[in-house]
């Protein structure tokens, strides 16, 4: 399938919806670079997320994010995982929207959870209620995210049914 690409494709999500995962599959199959502003932050600071939080906080995180998000952006036609809150911010998805392809991918609460809940790498999830934090985090972020250019389904199918689904709505879209 032939895809005519001219602006970079921008993967959004609450935490746990296959942003990572369903990037890097979709820039292999695109021939396409990937770009994780999480992982790209972690190497300019030294730092994991979650440290990152606990040490300088979260408007210090989100400021970074805000910032690779815009330089990424400018690299040309590339994909970009971005951080769980980062559409939540009004400037950057105003940017996103106005310079890339925006692709949500969702799921239900029940697979978002089983997800974050192998790893204790989330900031602002430990000792928490965890489902909690996820239902909140989905009533506030889903209207936002409901903005996004393609919407994908990333419950419980294989990652490349997940990547052959956006690749038809690319094809659509583009």
């Amino acid at each position: 399938m032939r895809i005519k690409v001219t602006k970079p494709i921008v993967l959004v999500g609450i935490m746990g919806s296959g942003k990572s995962t369903i990037g890097k599959k979709l820039a292999k199959k695109l021939h396409m670079q990937f770009y994780d502003s999480d992982q790209v932050i972690e190497e300019r600071e030294g730092l994991k997320i979650v440290d990152i939080y606990d040490y300088r906080g979260e408007e210090y995180f989100k400021k970074q994010e805000e910032s690779i998000i815009k330089e990424v952006l400018r690299y040309g036609t590339i994909i970009l995982s971005t951080g769980g809150g980062s559409f939540a911010n009004e400037e950057v998805r105003n940017l996103i929207k106005e310079k890339a392809i925006s692709i949500w991918l969702y799921s239900d609460i029940d697979t978002i959870y089983e997800r974050i809940s192998r790893r204790n790498t989330r900031p602002g999830l430990n000792g928490e209620n965890k489902l909690e934090v996820l239902e909140s985090l989905i009533e506030q972020q889903y209207p936002l995210l409901e903005q996004a250019d393609i919407k994908i389904n990333s419950g419980n199918a294989d990652a490349h049914y997940i990547v052959d689904n956006i690749l038809v709505k690319l094809k659509e879209f583009c």
